[in-house]
């Protein structure tokens, strides 16, 4: 019987990966909200006005004000919901973000994988969805905004800061150094300007279908920029490997 191809060996690099925009072609609260909707866990009514909030949100940008809001009235309508029914939420809603997932970033955060990185997922979602999509995707975790968890019960609020911007920056910063990685072999990519704490606390910061903003930064920071076209990831995943082997040797 021919023997299995053996796994790379880890090696200490990191690679984070925002979700809303860059893995996913939407909003996952939105996701979240819909799936809940559907379970019988919020009503018609709660799910057309959270919504009408999120295309508020989209018109008006990812700013940490309107951020906050949005999410802090979406998970109100959790309020009272057991942590084992929250993860079976979130199992529900991994299942209607994936095919709405950008197949080219998967192809990307695969290639880490199997170059032997830790892959991270870190957003402002909810870390229980974080989590359970980063099972779904093979990767090593999920960092997401911490629920508060009573009894066995979330109470409507959150255990701390939302999980963007800076939160971003410091939770992989934390991670790195709990580890012993030298940022400066660790990857990050997003699409969003508010993350630009996040690519530069890294050694190679990679932007994705990015917003303006962040665009004319890359532009002037000689950041890669990847595109979502076959050619582009194509090229990403060649530098992913051929660095992967450098450092190994």
């Amino acid at each position: 019987m021919p023997e299995q191809p053996s796994a790379p060996p880890p090696l200490p690099v990191a690679a984070f990966f925002d979700i809303d925009k860059t893995l996913v072609n939407g909003a996952s609260l939105l996701f979240l909200a819909r799936a809940a909707r559907t379970l019988g866990i919020v009503s018609l009514r709660d799910l057309v006005r959270f919504g009408w909030e999120a295309v508020k949100f989209r018109r008006r940008g990812e700013h940490l004000g309107v951020l906050d809001e949005v999410r802090d009235r979406g998970m109100k309508l959790l309020a009272g919901v057991s942590a084992e029914r929250l993860h079976r939420l979130a199992a529900s809603v991994v299942g209607r973000m994936r095919p709405r997932m950008w197949p080219e970033t998967q192809e990307v955060l695969r290639a880490h994988l199997a170059a032997g990185h830790e892959v991270w997922l870190v957003s402002a979602t909810p870390d229980f969805l974080a989590q359970e999509l980063a099972v779904s995707l093979g990767a090593t975790g999920g960092i997401g905004s911490g629920l508060e968890i009573e009894d066995g019960v979330f109470t409507g609020r959150f255990s701390g800061p939302t999980m963007h911007g800076p939160e971003k920056a410091a939770a992989a910063r934390t991670l790195l150094a709990a580890r012993g990685y030298d940022p400066a072999d660790c990857y990050a990519y997003s699409d969003s300007i508010n993350d630009l704490p996040l690519l530069t606390s890294v050694g190679t910061p990679v932007v994705i279908n990015p917003d303006r903003e962040l665009a004319a930064h890359a532009a002037r920071a000689g950041w890669r920029t990847l595109q979502l076209d076959p050619s582009s990831i194509r090229a990403e995943r060649r530098r992913v490997r051929q660095e992967a082997r450098r450092k190994a040797a």
